[in-house]
């Protein structure tokens, strides 16, 4: 159909975006499958046999009906309904949760979200009991029990520092010129791993942390960071959290990073899991929220 639109090979396969003698090839094979010629070569002007006008008729009822079918396909799918409950403690809640969530709506109009603001560390209990469907977590978890996971983003481990600290000046701050530092920490929670992961900072320095103050989340520790309360071993959050007043530095030696990832019950058949982590993917990597067509089956990645 493209070569009889541009009545040329050249600007047909340019039109299809492949070249000319793989344009050709495939017409021949047509043309051989079928025992006659489509086109007549005789003139320079591409003309059609009447076996291709025949076959021309008949292509453009094929795709005409093609055409509506996606139609009719794309409709079905933004047709699922459900409701999708969210929980969630980490600072993904301030952006990428909300895009994720626009994109959810606006491609499937008649789904419900809700928003739940969960305890951390018990995000797993809650996905377990059937009070979230889906729940995005920052920091190693206890996956058993039947949950799935897929990492959505990772973030270097680094020291927040207040902006006016003498250290903030610097491109890296060393650990162990953090020995004397009032720290501000997250509080402890059980199969929450996250304060496992930065103690083992100042662990392999050889010392333990002066803790002036604990926060029950991570939002809480940036802003007592900011506040000039003390300083924290914490994921770069400067992408997550609207905080002013807090700088970011990479620690010597350099530390591992933080993963955040989405939860969610093995072989759930809530149809809003799969497009919405999908959203969420988009979101978390800079691609720009977008979703199409029906939620597909999606494997995640095992517990570990």
């Amino acid at each position: 159909m493209a070569i009889v639109e541009h009545r040329n090979f050249g600007r047909a396969a340019a039109a299809l975006g492949i070249a000319q003698p793989a344009l050709s090839r495939r017409i021949g094979a047509l043309e051989r499958s079928l025992g006659a010629p489509l086109f007549s070569r005789a003139r320079r002007q591409i003309e059609l046999t009447p076996l291709g006008e025949v076959l021309v008729r008949e292509a453009r009822a094929v795709l005409a009906q093609a055409a509506v079918a996606g139609r009719v396909l794309r409709g079905a799918a933004r047709t699922v309904a459900g409701h999708l409950r969210v929980g969630t403690r980490s600072t993904a809640r301030y952006m990428l949760i909300p895009a994720a969530v626009r994109s959810l709506r606006n491609a499937y109009p008649d789904a419900a979200v809700t928003l739940i603001d969960s305890f951390i560390g018990r995000q797993a209990e809650y996905l377990r009991d059937g009070t979230f469907d889906i729940a995005v977590v920052r920091g190693p978890m206890d996956l058993a029990g039947g949950l799935r996971s897929e990492r959505l983003r990772s973030d270097p481990l680094v020291v927040a520092l207040p902006e006016q600290h003498p250290l903030a000046s610097r491109d890296v701050v060393a650990v162990r010129e953090l020995v004397d530092e009032p720290f501000v920490e997250i509080a402890w929670y059980e199969a929450f791993g996250y304060k496992e992961l930065v103690r083992g900072v100042s662990a392999r320095e050889g010392f333990i942390p002066r803790v002036v103050q604990e926060a029950d989340s991570i939002d809480t520790l940036a802003l007592s960071v900011a506040a000039g309360t003390g300083i924290a071993f914490m994921h770069d959050a400067r992408h997550e959290l609207p905080i002013a007043g807090i700088a970011y530095r990479p620690l010597d030696p350099p530390q591992s990073s933080v993963d955040l990832h989405a939860i969610w019950r093995s072989g759930d058949e809530n149809p809003l899991i799969a497009p919405f982590l999908d959203a969420l993917i988009a979101a978390a990597t800079g691609g720009g929220p977008s979703l199409k067509g029906p939620p597909a089956q999606r494997e995640a990645t095992p517990p570990r």
